[in-house]
């Protein structure tokens, strides 16, 4: 991306918020001057008021020119004050139009304000910063520091809505002529005395969390439930990518600030979630429905008493808080996507159905039996082969050969895919929740939520391209080959890209989510209160590709088709139980505070039956000829054939005890990850005063422990390259891939006569039943404690700060007992020499002391109403389990051979962070945030290909391996934000909220000597530097919403786009693969029919914008040497959803 739309973009936001901003940045409530005037036309007073404050006044010329010359004189008093000794005399006054108008009109035209103050309704306290506003208006007005305030009502009289974060809110009707009120507010079930239950406030409305980030110790943003349900946000994920800093890759991975996966926590009501991905150290986030949150918060500067592994930042979500009344919510919704249309199909497969709960995608994993054989039959194929061969006249035996037969056919025949009726998507809701009293003074809380909600999308004929510098046909089969060439016209002096491979894509994807939420709260006496909460979430996903094409110039006399099928079902759990308690111990002000939390989390991902098949098929001129081995039944030695079949698979260079390892992602594949964390940590807060003030002291401890277990099994398939038969079975089949995988290949082959005396029984093909070598088991502590100290220097000056000292004792060990050795590694040559295998250490152990953390956060309040943060902290980030294990095995799910490194560290993040923030009223904010991250070690993910380029005979895959890169990696930029009602600045649009964010960041990693030569394989002048992967140069949201309180109408348009990011090294010449921004727009309708009754619907990507992959350099706006070469392109298509929200009570 040109720096050149950096500073468009920049200017353009700047802009924006410049005019949201009253001149001199004050409003008329808050504007304060001092006045001179001795018998000076009331004119030109108002003009020269007008003119000091920044504030336009209104007036009638005729009424301001006869009034009497006015004499005033006053030092630093309020503007409207001033204005109510210069006009009172001349029969007029002032009224407020907005922040920076006032018109005068006659003193007879405005109702006498209603004056007042708020207080706490237990003790009498007055209550500074309590919101105000008339029922059905946007604005009003904030109590002074004093609980005192003043507010202008109709003639007629109107309902005033008062709220305060911990306090219960409250509609109270003013008769006219009302001219004095006395306000007493009635704490809510999370004020304990002196003592707001943080976790536990009710802050799921966009006016309550910004009111928590103005009190907030730290630099944070977050997004209410209101603002969720505006958004239609499904899960949380969808929520995150409408804040400020934060994008979402694939709608589950999270970056904040440019930094994601081990540097982004996420934690549930303080909780730590546990991690359920195979392939990523990343929080499923995705599957957490955003219906049962409060609110969602993104703490991105770091504070003592939170992880210090948070490099990027902390994402709390808070669970749907107990009300204060009955509430019973139902929802129900049903859509389509566009790609589908209503009644329309979807690209699937056989048994693919996951059923309404996902149950069957669960019950798809490896049969007890068929694991059991593994150890049955610890010598593998071959055992279980001389078996049927001796089972003729065994009847035991034959028994036994059935048993296995039957095992076998427990697998679905089925490797294709095809279109059926797709199912409408759906969404339902259910929320509970309300308080009662138990034994007179004790309080119980009570909420309970279940979400449901299935989809399907579809990618139909979507374009997917390889492009390569080389051109040629490699399969790893002989019979499908031609030689790797680079042809002339692609030089260093003139760089071209070719067409390698072009295909046709349709994919099918199906996801259901379904997530529980229960709590309990208890308050046993004013000053002791525990609760309890639940939350379990459950996900199924099943995803169809057929991939259908040709390869380009292949220098063979006929043409070689490709076909690529992807038949994959995920399920994942989440269960996350926590108690937690708030105490003081004491009574008074300054009485200690303990609070403890003890919680589990486990989370689990099963990927049972993955399917993958490459199938090569070259149709040479004139036809072909294959050799069978004799060994066959029926063997003729040599045939004619129409067609070369080959699987496609290949190899990796430079691992393994020959050099070299087989990579053949044909295959099915099974993998079962499982995570259970205990999280325990207890905080002791101690309030004492000095200088005058309150400050606090904050101590405690935190105990982490993950517990994980990985298993995976990979069943080759018929026909393989490397198997001993080779891609004979292909012919059998005559190519047909569902045959390849039926009732009469696998399993054992039955003599078509009576078995002679002698004459040994066919084992046909059978699935191996030995798991792979690459299980392992792990575990991952942490411990820490801290000391912070909260001090209020002045009035308006705040310092924040202290250190946090972390262990970290990491172990894994690999799963070696039974696993499968390939053949060729065990079976004696002619000779009767075996390869001599090396085996690796296979228990990795990474363990530091207790290390120290520092954080720092100033925070200077100008006004009542504008912050300027500093921060400053240190961070880590630690390397994952699968990462240190020591095990390298091919990864079909990623195209290349993962490898451990036990030799990695802890990663270390410096942080810098200024904020500048302004509230100029309540639910309005402007923002403008820097940041910059020095990183240390840092864990970066590298590829590395040893490719023999032009002498390569097969297709050759990466290795991919985590290293603490020994070069000090930098991420830094700019946030931008603004959320305004647009009344502030004309009248008539009252009902019209504005919000928009921009974030601008840099990142870049210096290239490896290995990458960087394979990338100027040609291109010379291939950058040295690198984006960190899945980072975005820009992301930009922003939303308009009109709310209408008296006909409870509310519609939202919202926009999002996000920059180029990184996607795929390419290790073979080729630049690496970006994707491209597309503009997202969603509109999202509300719409009660009844008091009770609303209708609700959205249409989400109305733009629909092509989806691109594409080969290019960073920076060059997708084209390679002004070229756009695009690997792949799709529509996503539009959503239409459409339900009701029924409230019983």
């Amino acid at each position: 991306m040109r720096i050149s739309f950096y500073v468009m973009v920049a200017s353009i936001v700047t802009t924006n918020l410049m005019a949201s901003v009253s001149t001199k940045g004050q409003s008329v409530e808050r504007t304060r001057l001092s006045a001179d005037f001795r018998k000076t036309p009331l004119r030109t007073a108002l003009e020269q008021l007008s003119a000091r404050s920044g504030i336009r006044i209104y007036f009638n010329d005729e009424k301001v020119d006869n009034a009497q010359r006015v004499s005033i004189h006053t030092d630093d008093a309020p503007l409207l004050e001033i204005l109510d000794k210069l006009l009172a005399p001349a029969g007029l006054a002032a009224q407020v139009y907005s922040d920076n108008k006032i018109t005068v009109v006659p003193l007879s035209a405005i109702p006498p304000p209603v004056k007042g103050t708020v207080t706490d309704k237990n003790n009498g306290t007055p209550l500074p910063g309590v919101g105000i506003r008339i029922k059905g208006q946007s604005g009003g007005v904030i109590t002074d520091g004093s609980g005192h305030f003043s507010i202008s009502i109709p003639e007629e009289g109107a309902v005033l809505v008062i709220s305060y974060i911990g306090y219960q809110q409250q509609e109270l009707k003013v008769a006219a002529g009302t001219t004095s009120l006395q306000i007493a507010m009635k704490p809510s079930r999370t004020q304990l005395n002196e003592v707001q239950v943080q976790a536990r406030r009710k802050t799921n409305t966009e006016a309550s969390v910004l009111a928590e980030r103005k009190a907030s110790a730290i630099v944070q943003d977050a997004i209410s439930a209101a603002n969720i349900e505006r958004t239609a946000s499904i899960t949380t994920t969808q929520a995150l990518q409408r804040v400020s800093g934060v994008t979402i890759t694939d709608d589950k991975y999270v970056a904040i600030r440019g930094l994601g996966d081990r540097s982004v926590i996420g934690q549930l009501n303080g909780v730590r979630l546990a991690s359920s991905d195979p392939d990523r150290s990343a929080i499923p986030l995705d599957l957490v429905p955003a219906a049962l949150l409060d609110n969602i918060t993104i703490y991105k500067t770091y504070t003592p008493d939170k992880p210090a592994d948070a490099a990027a930042g902390i994402i709390e979500l808070k669970t749907r808080s107990v009300p204060d009344t009955a509430v019973l919510s139902v929802i129900a919704q049903t859509g389509f996507n566009s790609n589908i249309g209503l009644g329309g199909s979807i690209n699937s497969f056989n048994n693919a159905d996951p059923g309404f709960l996902g149950q069957k995608v669960k019950q798809a994993g490896l049969s007890k039996d068929f694991i059991a054989l593994g150890s049955q039959y610890p010598g593998g194929f071959s055992q279980v082969q001389s078996m049927i061969a001796n089972s003729g006249n065994d009847p035991q035996l034959k028994q036994e050969v059935n048993r296995i037969n039957n095992i076998m056919h427990g697998f679905d025949p089925v490797l294709t895919t095809r279109y059926t009726t797709a199912k409408m998507n759906q969404l339902y809701s259910v929320t509970y929740g309300n308080s009662f009293n138990a034994f007179r003074k004790h309080k119980l809380g009570v909420i309970a939520g279940v979400n449901y909600y299935q989809r399907a999308t579809d990618i139909h004929g979507g374009d997917l391209t390889q492009w390569s510098i080389y051109q040629g046909v490699l399969t790893g089969n002989n019979q499908v080959n031609s030689t790797r060439i680079i042809p002339n016209y692609i030089t260093p002096n003139n760089i071209n890209l070719g067409k390698y491979i072009s295909y046709k894509e349709n994919t099918g994807t199906s996801t259901l989510n379904y997530g529980f939420l229960g709590g309990l709260t208890y308050r046993f006496n004013p000053r002791h209160e525990i609760s309890m909460q639940y939350m379990g979430s459950r996900g199924a996903e099943v995803q169809a590709t057929n991939l259908y094409g040709a390869y380009e110039y292949t220098g063979l006399s006929g043409d070689v088709s490709n076909i690529v099928y992807s038949l994959k079902r995920s399920y994942r759990t989440l269960n996350t139980f926590n108690l937690q308690g708030e105490h003081k111990l004491t009574a008074g002000e300054y009485a200690p505070r303990l609070s403890y939390n003890f919680a589990t989390s486990t989370s689990s991902q099963d990927d049972p039956d993955y399917r993958f098949v490459n199938l090569a098929a070259y149709t040479p001129v004139g036809g072909g000829a294959i050799s069978v081995p004799g060994s066959l039944p029926n063997s003729t030695g040599v045939t004619g054939t129409p067609v070369y079949y080959s699987l496609v698979s290949g190899y990796v260079n430079g691992y393994g005890p020959y050099g070299i390892i087989q990579a053949d992602p044909n295959g099915r594949r099974y993998r079962s990850l499982k995570e259970t964390n205990y999280n325990y940590k207890a905080d002791l807060t101690l309030p004492f005063r000095l200088l005058g003030k309150r400050q606090e002291f904050k101590t405690g401890f935190n105990y982490l422990f993950r517990d994980r277990q990985f298993r995976e099994n990979v069943l080759s398939l018929p026909g393989s390259n490397f198997s001993s038969t080779g891609n004979q079975a292909l012919y059998t089949v005559h190519g047909n891939l569902d045959r390849l995988v039926g009732y009469d290949q696998i399993g054992i082959k039955q003599p078509n006569g009576p078995v002679g005396e002698g004459q040994p029984a066919v084992g046909g093909f059978l699935y191996n039943a030995q798991k792979s070598p690459n299980n392992y088991k792990g575990s991952f502590e942490t411990r820490a404690f801290y000391g912070m100290l909260d001090l209020h220097l002045l009035d308006n000056l705040r310092l924040t700060g202290g250190a946090r000292f972390e262990l970290t004792d990491i172990r894994t060990a690999v799963d070696t007992a039974g696993v499968f050795l390939d053949p060729a590694l065990t079976t004696p040559n002619k000779d009767g020499q075996t390869v001599k295998l090396v085996f690796t250490q296979p228990y990795s152990v990474y363990k530091t002391d207790y290390k120290p953390y520092y954080s720092l956060n100033l925070t200077y309040t100008l006004q009542e109403n504008m912050n300027f943060r500093l921060g400053y902290s240190t961070t880590l980030a630690r390397p994952e389990l699968r990462e240190i294990t020591n095990v390298f095995e091919f990864d079909p799910f990623q195209f290349a051979l993962v490898v451990g490194n036990p030799k990695l560290v802890n990663q270390s993040t410096t942080n810098y962070d200024f904020r500048w923030e302004w509230f100029p009223h309540s639910g309005e904010v402007i923002a403008a945030s820097a940041f910059y991250k020095q990183i240390d070690h840092q864990l970066t993910k590298v590829y590395t290909q040893n490719s023999a380029g032009l002498d390569a005979r097969f297709p050759e895959f990466p290795a991919i391996r985590f290293e603490n890169d020994p070069n000090r990696g930098q991420v830094y930029g700019i946030e931008l934000e603004v959320v305004k009602n647009l009344g502030r600045w004309w009248y008539p649009l009252r009902n019209f909220n504005l919000g928009s964010n921009l974030l601008l960041a840099q990142s870049e990693i210096k290239k490896s000597p290995e990458r960087l030569n394979d990338s100027r394989i040609v291109d010379r002048r291939s950058p040295s530097n690198s984006p960190l992967f899945e980072q975005a140069p820009y992301s930009i949201n922003a939303y308009l919403n009109y709310n209408n309180p008296r006909t409870r109408t509310d519609l939202t348009l919202t926009f999002n786009e996000v920059g180029e990011r990184l996607i795929q090294i390419n290790l073979t010449g080729e630049p690496d693969l970006y994707s491209r921004p597309a503009p997202v727009l969603d509109f999202v309708f509300s719409q009660y029919l009844t008091k009770r009754l609303q209708l609700k619907g959205y249409a989400k990507n109305i733009l629909n914008p092509a989806w691109r992959e594409v080969y290019a350099n960073p920076g060059t706006g997708g084209k390679y040497y002004g070229n756009m070469y695009i690997r792949r392109s799709y529509f996503r298509g539009t959503e239409f959803m459409l339900g009701l929200n029924y409230n019983i009570f």
